[in-house]
């Protein structure tokens, strides 16, 4: 956290920049009148608004949030040249001598995005989209940060136009579902959006778990409804004869089991006594046995 002496220097600094900031937005503006009327109206230019400030506050203002919320921002000093994500934060600071001798070059790729959202260019990173190198500017128009679709579905069915007929995604048409609704589903939480999140996921997988937020009762509750229902099928059918005759079956296997134990104990002394008696001529006779045979051989 920075010293209060050094954020007041800090917000008089980054005021006199801002100012100086501004009069380079209408520089570029001579030129690039529809690029910064689009920016002007995109969530980059309102990356400080009531929504990030008060999260921000809660959080206990940390300056290394001001990274991508602002323009050209100095750890050192917390100075920034604007409030938001302004020309500047992607094409670099204007030089003098453009457009005249120098050009203000910024390279198409998802790589320009990665800074601030991290999170995002990760999950981008490892899908398919990623491995094919499909960019963030292919769906996204670069200084509106709108899609280049109105539609969303039109925007996958750029590329994915059979996809759009599968009966699965057919069907989940018809209930009013969208490609988003599974592909991209939506995270909850401003905190997680102000991280760099972003209002979507860019996996664009589908998982177990985006097919339970609506088929919860078919993919994990189904076998419990099932056992359920046949527990309440036989409650239902145990009438209090049923019941009644079903303990009378009980009581007479029962008494038969009972019947059993006994006779097993009257046997059993005898069994015992029979064995001891059998184990006691064994060893008596065995040795005799093996005594006479040498004898025997020798007469014949």
């Amino acid at each position: 956290m920075f010293p209060i002496r050094q954020v007041v220097v800090a917000v008089i600094l980054s005021t006199a920049v801002w100012a100086e900031e501004d009069k380079a937005s209408d520089r570029c503006a001579l030129c690039h009148e529809q690029a910064v009327k689009d920016w002007a109206a995109s969530p980059h230019a309102r990356t400080m608004d009531d929504a990030f400030l008060n999260v921000w506050t809660k959080q206990g203002k940390q300056f290394e949030c001001l990274v991508c919320h602002t323009s050209q921002f100095d750890r050192k000093d917390g100075t920034y040249s604007h409030e938001g994500v302004s020309c500047a934060s992607c094409h670099g600071a204007m030089k003098e001598d453009h457009p005249d001798k120098e050009k203000m070059v910024l390279p198409v790729t998802s790589e320009v995005c990665q800074s601030c959202h991290s999170i995002t260019y990760g999950e981008w990173r490892v899908s398919r989209h990623g491995q094919k190198n499909i960019r963030c500017f292919d769906c996204h128009k670069m200084h509106s940060m709108a899609q280049r679709k109105d539609k969303p579905d039109e925007m996958c069915g750029t590329c994915h136009t059979e996809r759009l007929k599968d009966f699965s995604h057919a069907t989940h048409s018809v209930a009013g579902l969208h490609c988003l609704s599974c592909h991209m589903p939506e995270v909850k939480g401003s905190v997680m959006k102000i991280r760099g999140l972003g209002v979507r996921g860019h996996t664009f997988g589908v998982g177990a778990e985006t097919c339970a937020n609506c088929h919860r009762e078919m993919v994990h509750a189904s076998h419990e409804r099932a056992s359920l229902e046949e527990e309440v099928h036989k409650l239902k059918a145990a009438t209090p004869e049923k019941l009644e005759a079903r303990n009378a079956e009980l009581e007479q296997e029962s008494s038969k089991l009972r019947e059993t134990v006994k006779a097993n104990k009257r046997v059993f002394p005898a069994v015992v006594g029979l064995a001891f008696l059998l184990g006691i001529f064994a060893g008596y006779a065995l040795p005799h046995f093996r005594s006479k045979k040498p004898v025997e051989d020798e007469i014949r």
